[in-house]
């Protein structure tokens, strides 16, 4: 589970309010999307409980009748003729499900953030209102149930719910998602297959020591090969996270190998590329930057937007901002913006020129608004906001102002991403 936001509230200046938050997270826990390394860790894990009543209610064709629930078994055909098929547990879980841990992830995050802004700030409203809060989701089961687990097992728990509590969940046609660098936009799967080649190059002797450290458990590691080094680092890292015990051999030094090669797989592209970074996630950028104008503009009364997505997701939205660590994004990670604008109570007026009178107008000039990012449990002090200026007046530079924000923003969001995104010869 990767490190949860800081609930000290001495984080928030007292001449700023709080207006607007949005939360991008990657799923919690869950198993590896094939079958790796089996001969290290099961096939099939059985920390999914939820699968006990998963696929188990009827639907009857008489409207009037109750709902029924049958328990269902799993038989797995063995590939040899002749032989038993073999019985699945209730809990046993299939590839890529969110599983008991990764539950629990998401959960204890909502549950976090529910001591930052309902407990401590008095944000966000002590019971769930449907009118403060819009939830987005990829199309996975795995992404809508962890947002699910946030909000319900978390952030707003069952006595914090009206009975005819319904979670409302937005989601895309994936050809036109935008929580995910869209393998749909041809362009960037041109930009996509340079970059690869270039990784390829660049990682060439850490694969050979990557094979060779290995070649007890897989014939060779690269970008290519079966699995790939990304399915074994995505298959030990579930596995770890799990309490499967790793191989003495597999330690710390080939795990940060295996991770250095796999971030730069995913990411080279969109950390060297301006045109990477604007096909791939700019239009999400677009939307969380729009959220906030919209509020500054009172255009908008949600308080909360949650995004629930993947670590492609969480990667390439860092690296737009200039936040990236260089490290995979851990299950259940999530970054946090926050809105303020500053007080206009009278002692905030007497001591800020951005809420002075303008002078001979008999207007007060517009509060100004700031921006602050959070990753897990750090602040980020984006590169953009450095400059005097760009920052709160108190010198805090995690405090962007939003005018400096959006021009971080402008250039990576797309006027229009179906037409950048076709053939470039």
């Amino acid at each position: 589970m990767a490190p949860l936001p800081g609930a000290d509230s001495g984080y928030y200046p007292e001449d700023l309010e709080l207006t607007l938050l949005q939360v991008v997270h990657r799923h919690g826990e869950r198993t590896p999307v094939r079958k790796r390394l089996t001969q290290l860790f099961p096939a099939v894990w059985n920390v999914c409980d939820a699968n006990a009543h998963m696929f188990a209610t009827i639907l009857s064709l008489d409207p009037k009748a109750t709902k029924q629930f049958v328990p269902l078994q799993r038989l797995v055909d063995e590939e040899r003729l002749g032989q038993k098929p073999h019985l699945h547990k209730p809990g046993a879980c299939y590839y890529g499900q969110l599983t008991n841990i990764g539950r629990h992830s998401m959960a204890t995050l909502g549950s976090r953030l529910r001591e930052i802004y309902v407990d401590r700030l008095k944000f966000l409203p002590d019971k769930f209102d449907e009118n403060s809060v819009t939830i987005r989701s990829t199309d996975y089961q795995r992404t809508q149930e962890s947002v699910q687990q946030l909000v319900a097992g978390g952030l707003y728990p069952m006595e914090k719910r009206d009975d005819d509590f319904v979670l409302k969940i937005s989601t895309r046609d994936p050809v036109a998602d935008n929580m995910f660098p869209n393998p749909n936009c041809y362009r960037l799967r041109q930009l996509a297959k340079a970059s690869k080649k270039q990784v390829d190059e660049i990682c060439k002797d850490k694969f050979e020591s990557l094979s060779k450290r290995l070649e007890k458990y897989v014939d060779s590691v690269s970008l290519d090969s079966h699995p790939s080094a990304n399915g074994i680092l995505d298959t030990l890292v579930a596995a770890k996270a799990h309490g499967f015990e790793l191989p003495s051999d597999i330690d710390e030094g080939v795990m940060r190998d295996l991770e250095e090669v796999v971030v730069l797989e995913w990411f080279h592209g969109a950390i060297n590329s301006h045109e990477y970074r604007r096909l791939g996630m700019g239009r999400l950028v677009g939307d969380i930057r729009d959220r906030m104008v919209e509020k500054a503009n009172g255009a908008n009364d949600r308080k909360l937007h949650l995004y629930s997505g993947h670590d492609t997701t969480v990667g390439p939205l860092l690296i737009s901002l200039g936040g990236f660590d260089k490290r995979w994004p851990p299950f259940s990670s999530a970054v946090i913006f926050e809105l303020f604008k500053e007080k206009s109570n009278g002692d905030n007026q007497s001591n800020s020129s951005w809420t002075s009178w303008l002078l001979g107008s008999g207007k007060q000039k517009e509060q100004p608004h700031y921006v602050r990012v959070r990753y897990n449990d750090k602040i980020l002090e984006l590169p953009g906001c450095q400059a005097t200026g760009d920052h709160h007046s108190s010198g805090d530079k995690s405090l962007c102002t939003l005018e400096a924000f959006k021009k971080i923003v402008k250039d990576q969001v797309p006027e229009n991403w179906t037409e950048e995104c076709r053939y470039q010869g």
